[in-house]
């Protein structure tokens, strides 16, 4: 059961959402693809750029900038048609969750390096509470109470 509510969860996350589940232009979704491990790819860059004391940052930044780039490269030689059939194959949850790695590495990596920078877990917990509010906690909030959400939908329509 936990791991059902996680999958939902993560399914409603606006970054684990590209529009391949829900569209029938695959070349769109490609090209969307394409932008999002563009973007986290300069990203992954940038944060290479800045002076990281650690060695096991810079390690783990460029395993996520490996990720999206050997993902980038991959996916960039694909047809739609051949990005539909992949999807249909491996269906498209898992498509939506395995394409928003890359993603979920640039919001990992900085709250790492505060983690190292602050020298303090209760200080990167609290930092991450507060990052996580407005990303987690209102989609969850939604997931939870879908009941309610769609009873006052219904007593608004009546």
């Amino acid at each position: 059961m936990p791991m059902d509510l996680a999958h939902r969860l993560i399914l409603l996350l606006p970054t684990f959402l590209p529009i391949i589940h829900t569209t029938d232009n695959f070349d769109v979704a490609l090209v969307q693809l394409m932008e999002r491990w563009d973007w986290a790819i300069a990203a992954y860059r940038s944060y290479l750029s800045l002076p990281m004391n650690n060695s096991f940052m810079v390690i783990f930044t460029l395993v996520f900038l490996a990720i999206a780039q050997g993902m980038r490269l991959l996916y960039s030689q694909l047809t739609a048609e051949q990005l539909r059939t992949l999807i249909d194959l491996v269906g498209p949850h898992t498509f939506a969750i395995v394409a928003a790695i890359p993603s979920c590495g640039v919001v990992i990596i900085p709250i790492m390096q505060i983690l190292c920078i602050s020298g303090s877990s209760i200080t990167t917990a609290s930092l991450m509470l507060a990052v996580t509010v407005p990303v987690v906690i209102l989609p969850l909030m939604m997931l939870c109470f879908p009941k309610a959400r769609s009873q006052r939908f219904d007593d608004g329509q009546a």
